[in-house]
C-alpha cells in the first residue's frame, strides 16, 4: 500500500460552557512520518498490513480533549477535508473508558416532505472511545470511512478506509453452511420463547484468543467501539434492542484456525476438548450471545453458527480487522437473531427479513453484502426498514426488506436466552 511520508492531519476543538465560548484547543497535531514509516513499529506494521487501510497519516492526539463538556470537535481529514462534529451523546462506560459521539453537518437539510423518518446522519458521524491517553474511533463523512487508533510511541494512525476492500461478511460456502444450520423455531406471538426476561437488552460475551490479543493493542477499547457502533445501528431505525457487554473479555489460549466453520464447531461443542468451559462462562456472565474474535481471515469478516439459532448455538466469530468500521459485530449477531442478506432467496423464518440496497444513493444496510448486486455501495449503520429513508429514499420494503422488524420480533427472545 502507499503511505504518506508526511502527515498533514490537524484537528481543533471548540465548545461552549454555559453560553461562553472556550478557547480553541488543538486535538491532533502533525508529527513527522519519515522515520516512523522507514522503520515502523509493530502496531504500525499491523495497521499497514490491513488491506482495507488505503491511506495512513500519523498524528499526535490530546485524548484529554474528549470529555462530557466537549460540545464540538473540528477535524481535518486526509485530503484536507475539514469537518466539525457536534456532540450528540457522551457516556462513561462500565469499562472506565469514555464514549463521545458527534454528528457531522455536511449539508443543509431541507424540509422533510416524506412520511418516512430521515436518518441521513448515519453517514456523517464520529464515534470516539477514549481510553486513558488513547483514542479509538470511526469517522464517517458522506459515506466515506476513516478509522483512528493508537500505534507505536504514543502516536495515532488516522486511516482512510477502502470499504470495498473489507472481506465479505461470509463467503458463499460459509453462508450456505449457516443457512443449513438454521433452526426451526416457533416464533409465533404467545409462544414460550417469545416471553423474554429482558425485552430490550441483549448481553454479548466477547472472547479473544491468542491471535486477537496479538492483533489488537487495547482489546477493551476496541470492543467498546464495536458495541458503540452496534448500538448506534440498532437505534437508527428503532429496533428497540440494545447490546451490553456481558462480563469482562474472556481470554483463551487454545490452538486456533482461520477456518471459521471449524472455530464455530469447536465453540458450540462443549465436550471436544477445545472450548469446553465457554458454556459455563457464558452462564456465569448471563450472556445471550457469544462473540469470539478469531485469527485474521483473508476470506471473510465473520460467520455466525446459523440463522435464527437456538440458544445453544448463539455464537459467532469475527475477523479482528473487521471489529470496527464494517458493522460486522452487529451483522453477525443479527444472523443469530434471524436476519438474512439482501441477496438471500430464502423466505424463512421471516419473508421480510432481508437487507436492502439503496442503489440510487449508493448505500446498503447492515445486512446487505459487498459481494451482492452493488459491490460499490457503502454500508450504513442502519437495518432495513420501509419507514426510514436516506436521501429521501426508503431503506427497505414492507414485504421483503425489513430487518428492523426481525429485531423487534425475535430480539426479545434472544434477550431471554440467559
Amino acid at each position: 500500500m502507499n503511505f504518506h511520508r508526511y502527515a498533514a492531519a490537524m484537528l481543533a476543538v471548540s465548545c461552549a460552557f454555559s453560553g461562553a465560548a472556550q478557547a480553541q484547543q488543538e486535538l491532533f497535531s502533525t508529527i513527522g512520518n519519515r522515520e516512523a514509516f522507514a522503520a515502523p513499529g509493530p502496531l504500525l506494521q499491523r495497521v499497514a498490513a490491513d488491506r482495507a487501510n488505503a491511506r495512513i497519516e500519523l498524528v499526535a492526539a490530546d485524548a484529554g480533549a474528549v470529555h462530557a463538556r466537549q460540545g464540538a470537535l473540528r477535524m481535518t481529514l486526509p485530503g484536507g477535508i475539514a469537518i466539525e462534529a457536534k456532540q450528540s451523546r457522551h457516556q462513561q462506560l462500565p469499562s472506565g473508558n469514555e464514549l463521545w459521539i458527534g454528528r457531522v453537518d455536511m449539508k443543509a437539510q431541507g424540509p422533510n416532505t416524506s412520511r418516512l423518518q430521515a436518518i441521513d446522519h448515519v453517514v456523517d458521524e464520529a464515534i470516539l472511545v477514549r481510553s486513558g491517553e488513547e483514542l479509538w474511533g470511526t469517522i464517517r463523512v458522506a459515506g466515506a470511512l476513516y478509522r483512528l487508533q493508537p500505534v507505536d510511541k504514543g502516536a495515532h494512525a488516522l486511516i482512510e478506509v477502502d470499504q470495498q476492500a473489507f472481506p465479505p461478511d461470509e463467503h458463499e460456502e460459509a453462508y450456505k453452511e449457516m443457512v443449513a444450520k438454521s433452526q426451526p423455531v416457533d416464533f409465533r406471538s404467545g409462544s414460550p420463547l417469545a416471553t423474554p426476561k429482558a425485552i430490550s437488552t441483549i448481553r454479548v460475551m466477547v472472547a479473544f484468543g491468542p491471535a486477537a490479543r496479538a492483533a489488537i493493542s487495547n482489546p477493551q477499547a476496541a470492543v467498546d467501539l464495536a458495541f458503540a457502533e452496534s448500538n448506534q445501528a440498532l437505534a437508527a431505525t428503532g429496533t428497540e434492542i440494545v447490546f451490553q457487554q456481558a462480563g469482562a473479555i474472556q481470554n483463551y489460549s487454545q490452538a486456533e484456525t482461520t477456518n471459521y466453520s471449524t472455530m464455530l464447531s469447536r465453540l458450540t461443542n462443549l465436550s471436544d476438548g477445545f472450548y469446553d468451559t465457554i458454556g459455563s462462562q457464558r452462564n456465569s456472565n448471563t450472556a445471550d450471545i457469544v462473540a469470539y474474535v478469531a485469527p485474521v481471515s483473508s476470506g471473510l469478516c465473520g460467520q455466525a453458527a446459523g440463522i435464527a439459532t437456538s440458544n445453544a448455538n448463539a455464537y459467532f466469530v469475527m475477523n479482528p480487522s473487521c471489529l470496527s468500521g464494517n458493522y460486522t459485530f452487529v451483522h453477525e449477531a443479527a444472523h443469530v437473531v434471524g436476519a438474512r442478506h439482501d441477496n438471500d432467496p430464502t423466505l424463512t423464518p421471516y419473508a421480510y427479513g432481508h437487507g436492502y440496497v439503496i442503489t440510487s444513493q449508493n448505500r446498503r444496510t447492515v445486512m446487505a453484502v459487498n459481494n451482492g448486486p452493488c459491490s460499490t455501495c457503502t454500508r450504513i449503520g442502519a437495518f432495513s426498514s420501509p419507514n426510514f429513508s436516506i436521501g429521501g429514499v426508503a431503506i427497505g420494503t414492507t414485504t421483503r426488506n425489513d430487518n428492523t422488524r426481525v429485531w423487534k420480533t425475535r430480539g426479545p427472545t434472544v434477550a431471554a436466552f440467559r
